[in-house]
C-alpha cells in the first residue's frame, strides 16, 4: 500500500522533482564558475595602460600604484578601489578605469592644473582646491595664496573678480593672504602691499584704484597702502626711494 503511494506521489510530482534537480545543478555550475572567473590566477591582467597628458605626474609612479592595488585577474577586478587608489597621487584630478579584453587595463588620468602656491608646500587648482605634493613644483608659479585652506575657494573668487580691476591700470596681483581674522591683505607685482581690512573690501579697492594712478606720478612709489580708513586711505612709501 505504502509503495503505491510513493509510485503515486512521483508520478505526480516527477516534472517539480527534475526541476529542482536542474536548479540545483545549475546553481552548483555557476557558483564554481564565478569562483573559477574570480580566480586572481585567471586571466590575470598582463599590460597597464595610462593615458593623459602629464607635466608633474610621472607614469611610471602611477604604473606601479595601479600594479600594487591589483586585487584580481580581468572579471575579479575592482575598479572603483584601482580608480580610489590612483587618486591617492596628489597630482592626479580625476581618473578613470575600464578593462580591454582580454587582459588589459586602460586608465584615463587628468592631472591637476596648479595656478598658484599656496602656503609653505601647497598648490592650488583651477576649482579652488588645495593640493600638498610630494615633490616640488617643477616650475615657480606667478601667484600665492596664503590662509585657511577652507577659504580656498572664497580666496580664489575675490581674486577672480579683483585682478581684472587691477589689470586696467598695468597692475597685477602677485599674492593674496587672508589671516585668521578675516584681514585681507595684497601684494602687487612690483612689491606693493596693500592692507584692504575685512569689511568693504570691493569698495575700498575701487576707491583705491580711482586715484591709484596719482600715487604712480609721485616721485616716490608706495611701499604700503592701508585701506582701513572711513574716509580714505594711508600709504607708507619705499624708503630707499624718499628724498
Amino acid at each position: 500500500m505504502k509503495g503505491r503511494r510513493r509510485q503515486g506521489y512521483f508520478q505526480r510530482h516527477w516534472r517539480l522533482l527534475v526541476l529542482a534537480g536542474f536548479v540545483l545543478l545549475v546553481g552548483a555550475g555557476s557558483w564554481g564558475l564565478g569562483h573559477y572567473l574570480m580566480d586572481p590566477a585567471t586571466l590575470p591582467i598582463r599590460r597597464i595602460q595610462v593615458k593623459g597628458e602629464f607635466r608633474n605626474l610621472d607614469r611610471e609612479n602611477i604604473e606601479q600604484i595601479l600594479a600594487q592595488a591589483l586585487d584580481g585577474g580581468f572579471f575579479g577586478l575592482d575598479l572603483r578601489r584601482l580608480r580610489e587608489a590612483v587618486l591617492s597621487s596628489p597630482w592626479v584630478a580625476d581618473a578613470r578605469v575600464t578593462r580591454v579584453w582580454p587582459d588589459r587595463l586602460v586608465v584615463d588620468v587628468t592631472e591637476e592644473q596648479a595656478i598658484a602656491h599656496w602656503g609653505r608646500d601647497g598648490l592650488l587648482n583651477e576649482r579652488g582646491q588645495v593640493f600638498h605634493p610630494r615633490n616640488p613644483l617643477k616650475k615657480r608659479l606667478p601667484l600665492h595664496f596664503s590662509g585657511d585652506e577652507s577659504k580656498a575657494p572664497l580666496m580664489l573668487d575675490f581674486f577672480v573678480q579683483e585682478q581684472p580691476r587691477f589689470r586696467e591700470l598695468g597692475l597685477s596681483i602677485s599674492a593674496l593672504f587672508l589671516d585668521k581674522r578675516g584681514e585681507w591683505r595684497l601684494e602687487l607685482a612690483d612689491g606693493t602691499l596693500i592692507v584692504v581690512g575685512k569689511e568693504d573690501m570691493d569698495r575700498r579697492i575701487r576707491r583705491l584704484l580711482g586715484v591709484y594712478p596719482v600715487l604712480e606720478q609721485q616721485t616716490r612709489r608706495p611701499e604700503k597702502v592701508d585701506l582701513r580708513y572711513e574716509q580714505g586711505f594711508a600709504v607708507s612709501w619705499r624708503p630707499e626711494e624718499k628724498s
